[in-house]
């Protein structure tokens, strides 16, 4: 210890602090260092002592870190950190624990009221987070008609367009109803509705977005953030300008087509035999997600695409017909400088994929239908079709079918249109317990609804084991 405080042996000795600082002698705590002194240890020591200012602030400190001129002492090298405002001790109402923190961060959480220090927090959360879930989301939707009347004091532009006001106010009433829920359920939160407020308020004074925008988000790599979603930049540049790029020739598109339905063709019948050995079974549902991982691994490796990525569910300015908001498309495959690869997944027919994948061929994409599954192919001109209807046929007799009409689909046309952002997901009718249930699938389970009494009812299969059992039996995974 006395090399390591006097300087080692075989160096010259170590200049004393209180030699080199003088100053700091008046601040070392004379009852809590032992024997030790500032006239016996080096001033680039970095043995841990105990100091004490003429305030009676006490404080461990490396005595290198102590004889340092830190820009906060302001030329005085035995100022106190808490005499200066430096750093003031802050006690936290509901743990006790005192910490030191600047002047400025003890203010902040004193008007955030923080319960808790970081520590206490985690355990209380990690001892209480199912139950304060739970209180927030019931708080949550309990507050839905106050999210509601504070949504129609907000000024939206009369130049916004309808299908995103829509888009605005789901996504405003679920960060007001979040803000709600936080303000009831945990300590120190008040005054997260007045903030949400004030956040939606200036969001719906910035749609839309700018052609600027768009056009460097469409550069920079295809992804355009409105109202915490992706959209996709190139079909709002599009969209805000009116331009129309070359589309691709039909010659080229057709000689794509068939490159990739080969290609597909021969992956699909792997993929089935594969399922059949490993659990004999493949459900319309199973081979859609592995599908669309297939598209996005394919859009990695395309030859000469070295910067090409690819997206599932980016959001593009088209409203599929019965629907209120802005559709999404399966997978977009980003490039660059070349066109982008739009491509739409469908194992029956659905005129939502038609008219998006329509806008994409005008917006100067390469337009992908895949289809599989029954029904027929009406595609739009400038669309490329790739047909594994006859590859994959044999999945369908394995899980439930995908509705496309009749009596039946009733529930289907009330669930499309209760809850609109559901149009790009394949839906499915169920027989149980004596009625029809709706599933509506995409790359998980997204809901189940029964038709009761002429009345709309969402089920749980979390609280249904029978309900469960039914949709695994199907092939459709929870």
């Amino acid at each position: 210890m006395t090399d390591q405080l006097a300087g080692k042996r075989g160096q010259l000795p170590a200049a004393m602090l209180a030699e080199v600082y003088p100053a700091l002698v008046a601040t070392w705590h004379p009852g809590r260092n032992g024997s030790l002194t500032p006239d016996r240890i080096s001033a680039k020591a970095a043995f841990v002592a105990w100091w004490l200012c003429p305030a009676g602030h006490e404080w461990e400190e490396k005595v290198s870190a102590r004889a340092a001129m830190a820009k906060w002492k302001n030329g005085d090298v035995a100022a106190c950190r808490q005499c200066t405002g430096f750093r003031v001790p802050y006690t936290y109402p509901g743990c006790g624990c005192t910490v030191k923190v600047t002047a400025e961060a003890a203010e902040r959480h004193r008007e955030k009221a923080h319960p808790r220090c970081f520590s206490c927090h985690s355990k209380w959360w990690r001892e209480n987070e199912v139950k304060v879930k739970a209180e927030m989301s019931k708080a949550a939707k309990g507050a839905a008609a106050k999210a509601g009347k504070l949504l129609d004091q907000v000024a939206v532009p009369a130049d916004v367009p309808p299908p995103l006001v829509t888009e605005w106010r789901f996504w405003a009433a679920k960060t007001l109803q979040g803000a709600f829920g936080a303000e009831a359920a945990l300590e120190g939160r008040q005054g997260e509705v007045s903030a949400a407020l004030v956040r939606v308020t200036a969001q719906a004074a910035a749609m839309p977005p700018t052609e600027a925008e768009a056009g460097r988000a469409s550069a920079a790599g295809g992804v355009l953030k409105i109202l915490d979603h992706a959209h996709w930049a190139e079909g709002w540049l599009h969209h805000l300008t009116g331009r129309r790029p070359r589309p691709v020739g039909a010659d080229e598109l057709d000689d794509m087509a068939e490159e990739f339905s080969d290609w597909f063709a021969g992956w699909a019948d792997a993929a089935l035999v594969e399922a059949q050995q490993a659990q004999g079974v493949l459900s319309t549902a199973a081979f859609t997600r592995l599908l669309t991982k297939q598209v996005g691994d394919l859009g990695r490796s395309l030859e000469g695409m070295v910067r090409a990525q690819p997206y599932r569910e980016l959001r593009l300015p088209v409203v599929p017909p019965g629907a209120t908001r802005y559709g999404r498309l399966d997978t977009v495959i980003c490039q660059p400088g070349a066109a982008d690869i739009v491509v739409e997944i469908d194992s029956a027919p659905n005129a939502s994929s038609a008219a998006k994948l329509a806008f994409a061929r005008d917006a100067g994409a390469v337009p992908i239908w895949i289809r599989f599954g029954k029904g027929s192919i009406d595609a739009p001109d400038g669309v490329a079709v790739i047909d594994l209807r006859a590859v994959v046929s044999g999945i369908q007799g394995t899980a439930a079918e995908p509705v496309e009409g009749g009596e039946r689909a009733d529930i289907i046309d009330r669930v499309q249109r209760a809850i609109p952002e559901l149009d790009h997901c394949t839906y499915y009718e169920l027989d149980y317990q004596g009625e029809t249930v709706c599933v509506a699938v995409d790359f998980s389970l997204r809901g189940v609804w029964a038709l009761r009494n002429g009345r709309l009812r969402g089920l749980s299969p979390d609280a249904d084991p029978e309900l469960a059992a039914l949709l695994l039996r199907n092939g459709i995974r929870l």
